[in-house]
């Protein structure tokens, strides 16, 4: 298990693992790691291990410890978002070695002493990619006024044509006011229920050149389903 803080040099080479005595990490998974501290400051523990399951089998994951990160501790209230967004981030940085694992394990360690566990199967990450289309389709039609793309994204079972009509004009109205729209960042994910829908929470930071604003889509979590449930546009 390697220890090490932003801003010092990572080794990145080598960690102690639970399957075998000594263990290389990849470039790949180095810059997962590097990046997860980019993001939220702190100190990162990770290592490679097994789980063992009597219908599966084994299960090999990658653990990720974070602890001693201010950022983090934003999160103490409800520390799914950050676990699924630290899971996520690894999971975006790897190529061939998504076939090295079955799940990513987080571990976060909060500044009031809560610690809160959780663990993500490469389908369920891979799941993530793929709704975030959705949310990339969506800014950019924002970005670019596209208002009547941006309303065919809506969901049928969740909106009223009334609803969706409301909602866009309301966008388009207050759109203008803000400054020009650089790009986004999730910052998190929740798994929730709405309309008697399994959605995938997504929680945006909108980068913009000055002032930034938030956004929360609540897509269809069915792989077949790209459609948004519920967009709240937070400024």
């Amino acid at each position: 298990m390697l220890l090490f803080s932003c801003g010092s040099k990572h080794p990145g080479e080598q960690t102690t693992g639970l399957l075998s005595h000594l263990a290389s990490i990849t470039d790949n998974e180095d810059k997962g790691v590097k990046e997860i501290l980019d993001f939220y400051g702190g100190a990162c523990e990770y290592s490679i291990g097994a789980s063992l399951s009597t219908d599966e089998g084994k299960n090999k994951y990658f653990e990720i410890k974070l602890t001693k990160s201010e950022s983090l501790d934003k999160f103490s209230t409800q520390p799914e978002v950050a676990a699924t967004n630290v899971a996520y981030i690894f999971f975006r940085n790897l190529k061939g070695e998504k076939r090295n694992y079955d799940e990513i394990h987080c571990v976060l360690l909060f500044d009031d002493g809560k610690k809160y566990e959780a663990s993500y199967s490469m389908d369920k990450l891979e799941l993530i990619a793929h709704k975030l289309v959705i949310l990339n389709n969506a800014v950019d039609f924002i970005k670019n006024k596209k208002f009547d793309d941006l309303k065919l994204l809506l969901s049928d079972g969740s909106y009223t044509q009334a609803a969706k009509n409301e909602l866009i004009a309301s966008i388009q109205k207050i759109e203008p006011t803000f400054s020009p729209i650089k790009g986004f960042r999730p910052y998190g994910f929740k798994y929730e229920t709405l309309n008697g829908y399994n959605v995938l929470n997504i929680l945006v930071a909108v980068i913009r050149e000055k002032d930034n604003t938030q956004l929360s889509l609540k897509v269809d979590l069915k792989p077949s389903e790209d459609k948004i449930h519920f967009l709240d546009y937070k400024f």
